[in-house]
């Protein structure tokens, strides 16, 4: 009877491990599945960036090229307003003549893309080799090298500073830092032209440009008093008409 008894109860001790026993098991189960959870949830996380991220490259891919296109429209047309500007002053040139500090621009840049005249046998060497110098550093500023262009133009007011081209070449350093957003160099470079060309054709537009540059610089004080001076001198002129348009803002904004 004693063993049946003992028999029993090892029976049920086995019997209470086994049921201790189970919990680990169970346990490492659920952690399993909760791995898994956990995983394909930060795998779904995961690609929801990936996705988000791809559309935000989408959009500034499409946003760089929208720029781009726009930079390439704007080179374009600055461009095609250096050659506009150096057809109307070559012709306001012919119209003028020859007098003292106004001179006429090459006859190579009436159309754009053509060479420079040659020199008539009246013309003597020095004329042909000013040309030449010119037509090189304005080539330069075509094609929007401004850093080039400007060394050029400098070294062509050293080697022709009375030249027939000298007037212009000088307005054009003064429109190559203001291409630059120098500012400090266009208003440095514009004044050179008021002070040494006083005859130029370009007078009210540098003017106007230095009048810009001083309010691009935060200065409106003397942006005014430019401004006011360009519609004194040239009152009928389109560079007084846009000075007077600054002006009104100016007043506006108070």
């Amino acid at each position: 009877m004693r063993a049946v008894r003992l028999t029993f109860a090892w029976a049920l001790v086995l019997g209470a491990g086994g049921a201790f026993a189970a919990p680990p098991q169970d346990l490492n189960a659920r952690v399993t599945r909760l791995e898994q959870q956990l995983s394909n949830q930060t795998l779904v996380d995961m690609h929801t960036r990936i996705d988000s991220l791809q559309r935000e490259v989408q959009q500034l891919r499409g946003l760089v090229e929208e720029q781009a296109h726009a930079i390439e429209g704007l080179q374009r047309r600055q461009r095609e307003l250096y050659m506009d500007v150096d057809r109307r002053l070559a012709r306001l040139e012919r119209e003028a003549g020859t007098g003292a500090g106004v001179v006429p621009a090459p006859g190579g840049l009436s159309t754009p893309g053509a060479a420079p005249e040659a020199p008539t046998e009246a013309e003597p060497a020095a004329t042909a080799q000013e040309r030449e110098a010119y037509q090189k550093a304005f080539d330069l500023l075509r094609e929007l090298r401004y850093e080039q262009a400007a060394a050029a133009f400098r070294d062509f007011l050293k080697n022709y500073p009375q030249g027939r081209y000298a007037h212009i070449a000088q307005y054009w350093l003064g429109e190559a830092a203001y291409a630059q957003r120098n500012f400090k160099q266009a208003i440095t470079e514009y004044q050179k032209l008021l002070d040494n060309y006083p005859k130029s054709p370009k007078l009210a537009e540098a003017l106007l440009k230095i009048g810009y540059s001083h309010n691009e610089l935060g200065d409106r004080a003397a942006a005014t008093r430019v401004l006011n001076e360009l519609v004194k001198r040239y009152p009928d002129s389109t560079e007084a008409g846009q000075a007077r348009n600054l002006l009104g803002q100016f007043r506006r904004e108070g």
